[in-house]
């Protein structure tokens, strides 16, 4: 059996992994208009929010890592109902 302190580090370890590949896979692009800008999944070259400004984009960027996070840890009901929540419009407090 594991200590406590192993399965904090193993699991702090895939956080920050998952961490830094989603915060990788998602990029902010700036459009035509020079105040406004995109998040694009580059590995999958598709449109996830936008446009807004760079501020909103930064806010969207961080919570979906958070998401992704969430889902390797095993819990996708949880993040499933995070998305919903977020696609219905509505900020998450926590």
């Amino acid at each position: 059996m594991k200590p406590n302190e192993q399965i904090v580090a193993e699991i702090t370890a895939l956080m920050a992994d998952v961490w830094l590949a989603a915060c990788d896979r998602l990029v902010i692009v700036q459009t035509l208009v020079p105040t406004k800008f995109m998040v694009i999944d580059h590995r999958q070259g598709t449109r996830l929010f936008g446009p807004a400004s760079g501020d909103e984009c930064r806010l969207f960027i961080h919570p979906s890592a958070a998401l992704d996070v969430l889902r390797a840890l095993g819990t996708t009901p949880i993040a499933d109902v995070a998305i919903s929540v977020a696609d219905n419009g509505y900020a998450l407090n926590g």
